[in-house]
C-alpha cells in the first residue's frame, strides 16, 4: 500500500511544481523602459521602468538584478527631498497594485547601475524578482542623455 502513496505524493508534487513554474512565465506585468549611458567618469548610472500590473493581485517587486553579472550592483532607489536638499534613499520592495501602473521616472523611483559602464545602443539584461517567488527577465535599451526623454520599450531575453 506505501508504493501507490508515495506514487501519488511525488505526483503531486510534479503538479505543483508545473504549475507554480507556469505562473511565473504568465506573470501579469507589462514592462516598458530605458537606462541612462553611464556617465564619463561616474560610478553608477539609473534606468527607469513603467511598470503595469495587468493581474489581479498586488505585486511586491523585491529586488533586480542584472543577468549573468553576480558582482554587478543594481538597487532600489527613491528620491527624497527636504528643507530643499534631495536625497537618494534605498527601498526594501516596491509594490504594484492590481491594474495599476508603477512608473519610475527621474528625481523619483529609479534603479541605481553600479559597477558596470553603459553605453548607448546596447541592450540592459535585468531580472525583475517578485516576492511571490517569481521573476521577469526583460531587456531595456541604454539610451545616450539627449534622447533620455523619449518613450523607449522593452524587449524580453
Amino acid at each position: 500500500m506505501k508504493k501507490p502513496v508515495l506514487s501519488v505524493w511525488i505526483i503531486a508534487v510534479g503538479v505543483l511544481l508545473f504549475v507554480s513554474r507556469a505562473y511565473a512565465i504568465a506573470l501579469p506585468l507589462q514592462v516598458e523602459g530605458y537606462a541612462r549611458e553611464t556617465p564619463p567618469g561616474a560610478p553608477m548610472s539609473a534606468a527607469y521602468l513603467s511598470l503595469h500590473n495587468t493581474g489581479e493581485h498586488l505585486l511586491l517587486l523585491k529586488a533586480v538584478e542584472l543577468r549573468g553579472k553576480q558582482d554587478i550592483g543594481v538597487d532600489l532607489h527613491t528620491t527624497e527631498s527636504s528643507d530643499g536638499i534631495s536625497r537618494m534613499r534605498p527601498l526594501e520592495q516596491l509594490a504594484i497594485a492590481a491594474g495599476q501602473k508603477l512608473q519610475m521616472a527621474p528625481g523619483g523611483v529609479h534603479l541605481m547601475i553600479h559597477g558596470l559602464q553603459l553605453r548607448e545602443g546596447e541592450l540592459l539584461p535585468l531580472r525583475l524578482v517578485f516576492t511571490n517567488g517569481s521573476s521577469l527577465e526583460i531587456e531595456v535599451p541604454v539610451v545616450g542623455p539627449n534622447k533620455a526623454d523619449k518613450e523607449h520599450h522593452h524587449h524580453h531575453g
